[in-house]
């Protein structure tokens, strides 16, 4: 078995990120004739399990091609913000699942079977929580809507040819021979035929607003947004929101927007806690750029603001990246000092003993924190992976179940569950989790030796064994 944690797939050279919308949604014609023979005809829509197994089979591909960003406090925040707008939308179809993508684009997308992905330049261009929640609430839209569904089912019939064209699309990009491929082909018509209309805009900004309305949110924060994108577009960005592309007539719907806040104004309720957002974007900044480059600035900028709670907190973090760890710990000694209302830097600072690998002060210090954190995500994860790392695979193991299933689509995380589980020798449920692993992070080959491994040593009631084998039976 696997004892060292791979290093996640992303992009490569294969294909541009700046491409990476487009893609995608040729992928969901790709999909669609792999689960079928020959042909799909538009004889009904398909069905609520059809757009389940889609959108399982959408998550292995994108999350086989992109980068994630592997922050379980920056993942907690967008899945927080979704879910505080779900526990108002009556009558889910699924079950919704958050990803955010490291890529500097102004774009968040949903797919079919609830599959919401944030990519890491909207975190960082938005000014509140509320306007990532009004954007969020406009993609369970058009996932509410079944938009995709819908426009797949007006094609008359897609060939395999034409598969064979969006997937040659898919890979080669938006480089100029994957442009040629696809250029005046069914593949590129049936890519188009599936871009949003602005009727589906109306209905997603409509079942949005209601949404917000319910759930305490202001609405306006989407026409911001809107706005910030369309003078990114204009100012010739080189980060230009695919959500332009996508969702069609910006202009329109901040019009449409307008009107309906004259006619149905609401107000935020939500309390919002603005260090956190500012939290997670320094964190991002952190984690897309070189830490040396970083280290100057901060030390530039805490030359003018020495106590400033940005910039110590971005030089810690760089400090970390950089591996100059006991620096790190200094800079963290300093922020607990300044700010001691901000516990959290406690927690941080246990992050950094991890990664020097000193196991038992980041089990010390997180033990004391979570006392009062009791439900800190990023707090029962990496007191799972210090107990683990430490030699102590049985605790690690109760805290790291606690995160499922909530992160049950998490590949790094999946792969530290084998671990444990492979560690106190439950060998059929170890294979089962570097099954669901390989399978997400796009090697068929590993998935395919761990599935038949937990099959062979999963106890027969297991209902994990009724799972794969629901699978293999295509059910």
């Amino acid at each position: 078995m696997p004892g060292e944690e791979p290093k996640r797939k992303c992009s490569g050279g294969r294909r541009k990120n700046g491409s990476l919308f487009f893609t995608l949604i040729a992928s969901v014609i790709s999909v669609a004739f792999l689960i079928t023979t020959t042909v799909i005809p538009a004889a009904a829509l398909m069905s609520m399990s059809e757009e389940r197994e889609l959108g399982r089979k959408l998550l292995r591909q994108v999350l086989s091609e992109v980068q994630l960003v592997d922050d379980p406090e920056i993942e907690n925040f967008v899945r927080q913000t979704g879910e505080s707008i779900l526990k108002v939308v009556n009558g889910k179809y699924f079950r919704y699942r958050f990803f955010v993508i490291m890529d500097p684009a102004l774009n968040a997308f949903a797919m079919p079977g609830g599959l919401v992905f944030v990519h890491s330049g909207l975190l960082e261009a938005i000014d509140d929580q509320n306007e990532l929640a009004c954007v969020l609430a406009h993609e369970f839209g058009h996932v509410q809507g079944r938009h995709v569904a819908r426009r797949m089912d007006k094609m008359k019939y897609v060939s395999i040819g034409t598969a064979v064209m969006a997937i040659a699309g898919l890979f080669l990009g938006g480089g100029q021979l994957g442009s040629a491929i696809l250029t005046g082909s069914m593949a590129m018509n049936q890519t188009i035929a599936l871009k949003y209309s602005r009727a589906d805009e109306q209905e997603a900004d409509r079942r949005a607003f209601q949404w917000l309305c319910k759930a305490g949110w202001d609405p306006r924060g989407l026409k911001n947004i809107l706005e910030k994108m369309m003078k990114n577009n204009w100012l010739g960005s080189p980060h230009i929101p695919k959500y332009l592309f996508t969702h069609p007539a910006p202009a329109e719907r901040i019009t449409y927007l307008e009107d309906l806040w004259r006619s149905h104004p609401c107000y935020l309720k939500h309390k919002e806690d603005p260090f956190e957002l500012k939290r997670i974007q320094v964190k991002i900044k952190v984690l897309s750029t070189d830490p040396a480059e970083l280290i100057a600035r901060y030390e530039r900028l805490l030359k003018k603001s020495p106590k400033n709670i940005r910039y110590l907190y971005g030089y810690a973090l760089s400090l970390d990246k950089a591996r100059r760890f006991n620096k790190a710990i200094e800079t963290y000694d300093k922020l607990i000092f300044i700010y001691p209302d901000k516990d959290v830097f406690i927690r941080d600072k246990a992050i950094t003993y991890f990664h020097m690998g000193k196991y038992q002060d980041a089990v010390s210090l997180l033990q004391k924190y979570i006392t009062s954190h009791p439900r800190d995500i990023t707090t029962i994860y990496f007191l799972g992976r210090s107990y683990l790392e430490g030699g102590r695979p049985d605790l690690a193991l109760q805290f790291l179940q606690r995160l499922l299933p909530r992160w049950e689509d998490n590949a790094p995380f999946l792969f530290q569950l084998g671990r444990c589980y492979a560690g106190v020798k439950k060998d059929g449920l170890a294979h089962y989790y570097f099954f669901r692993f390989y399978s997400l992070t796009g090697n068929p080959e590993a998935a395919q030796y761990h599935r038949k491994r937990a099959m062979a040593l999963l106890p027969r009631t297991s209902p994990l064994l009724r799972k794969l084998k629901k699978q293999k039976e295509g059910k």
